[in-house]
């Protein structure tokens, strides 16, 4: 068994909209696993979802993110003309704020080599090797990442005190 890789990450803001909100967008309290690992993807560049099934992940907030609420334009589809001005909807939409926390990432289940802890070892070893395209970001895309960085058990420690 491989100790797991541990990052930290700091999201200065972020929304992780509630599958089932409607008129009010909002969000998450923490990262769902699911945006954890499409950010973890696209830190390796990779497009295919299904290639690292089998890797496990844990998220530990650091901190408490404070909630906020900003008027945003959304789209509907009122019109078939996408442009169209009846498709715009102004909507509520909470943001948090000062998200840090630590993802452990353990691959001792996955069947693909190299794995997606080994494929993020060396993204931060060898970034001119990763082909990648946009930001990195955690949420919707204009929510880019502060820090992510690869600690050590040694890091926990002073977490912890």
């Amino acid at each position: 068994m491989i100790a797991p890789l541990i990052l930290y990450l700091d999201v200065p803001f972020a929304t992780f909209r509630e599958s089932h909100a409607r008129e009010m967008g909002k969000t998450y309290p923490v990262p769902p696993p699911a945006t954890v690992y499409g950010m973890l993807l696209s830190l390796v560049g990779e497009t295919d979802v299904y290639r690292h099934c089998g890797v496990e992940l844990a998220i530990a907030m650091l901190s408490s993110p404070k909630k906020s609420q900003i008027l945003r334009q959304m789209r509907g589809f009122k019109n078939t003309d996408f442009s169209h001005p009846e498709n715009v909807i102004p909507c509520y939409q909470e943001i948090s704020s000062n998200l840090k926390c630590l993802i452990w990432v353990r691959s001792d289940e996955e069947k693909i080599q190299p794995s997606l802890r080994e494929r993020i070892q060396l993204a931060f070893d060898h970034p001119d090797r990763v082909k990648r395209f946009g930001c990195l970001f955690l949420g919707e895309s204009d929510q880019l990442i502060k820090t992510l960085k690869i600690v050590s058990e040694d890091y926990l420690k002073g977490v912890r005190q």
